[in-house]
């Protein structure tokens, strides 16, 4: 009785709806915004466009991920792909519809813009660089802006949805190489696979490390608080810089695995500090 329900949860990936979540009540906190009910339906629903879009992400790269990711529920044969397909429908008109009942106007349509850009990514943009890796860090990094709209002060989450943009790229190319080997195979254009692991990894590096260099500069010019400073001082930058220096050392599938999961990690504490930023 349980597994199908711990099987569709593990397909939705519950830490990256987690993650999408919390960036959403960061964004909402950073523009001003007050109060659990002001934010509490974006955040949902933020998650579940979220998990709708990890499921149609794996239904398509179902056959490349019985060589990059075969443990995972549908290259496994733990989940059926049809069964994917209408758990995604049926997501996709629920999230939808609840949407439009429950949220803003202005929210409600961003909600739709992410379900549509994630299947897009998922369909095509995925395999065509630079399309997909720019669609996917756009659409992740503008949780925030969710969290702001909710607020009502966009313009307060500039920092956090540039940030997230270059935080998301970097690691999306580390991915990249990770999987060249499947997605070489299958025809996927990623940025890896057009240019190798190696060359990607380096730019991947240079985005960490750019981006580890300007991570104070909100703290310091007074932007943020002291608490957002700190936090990432003692949490992000050190994480991008050991996740650098790791896939400088090492190109392999196994050492791209491993920063890949240092940096959601990190993501964690990234969204933390943004969120207490503002004390």
């Amino acid at each position: 009785m349980f597994k199908p329900l711990l099987v569709s949860l593990e397909i939705s990936r519950p830490h990256n709806m987690a993650v999408a979540a919390l960036s959403v009540v960061a964004g909402y906190v950073i523009a001003g915004g007050a109060g659990a009910a002001g934010v509490w339906p974006t955040a949902l629903f933020t998650a579940l466009v979220t998990g709708a879009g990890n499921i149609i992400n794996d239904y398509h790269d179902v056959g490349i991920d019985r060589i990059n990711k075969p443990g995972r529920p549908l290259p496994s044969g733990r989940m059926k792909v049809r069964t994917a397909a209408a758990l995604y429908a049926a997501a996709t008109l629920a999230i939808t519809a609840g949407a439009m009942a429950f949220l803003p106007t202005g929210i409600a349509a961003l909600m739709v813009g992410w379900q549509a850009s994630l299947y897009i990514y998922a369909r095509r943009a995925k395999r065509a660089f630079p399309w997909g890796n720019l669609l996917v860090a756009t659409v992740t990094s503008s949780a925030f802006v969710a969290g702001g709209l909710a607020a009502g002060n966009v313009a307060a989450v500039w920092i956090p949805v540039a940030v997230a943009f270059v935080f998301i790229l970097s690691r999306e190319l580390v991915k990249g190489a990770e999987d060249v080997e499947g997605d070489a195979k299958a025809g996927v254009s990623t940025a890896a696979a057009v240019f190798g692991a190696e060359r990607t990894l380096l730019l991947a590096s240079a985005l960490m490390l750019s981006l580890a260099a300007a991570i104070p500069l909100p703290g310091i010019s007074g932007h943020f608080g002291v608490y957002y400073l700190w936090t990432m001082e003692l949490t992000v930058v050190p994480g991008l810089l050991a996740a650098s220096y790791l896939v400088l050392k090492s190109s392999d599938k196994r050492t791209c695995g491993r920063v890949s999961w240092l940096l959601k990690i990190e993501m964690f504490f990234g969204v933390l500090a943004m969120g207490v930023g503002t004390l």
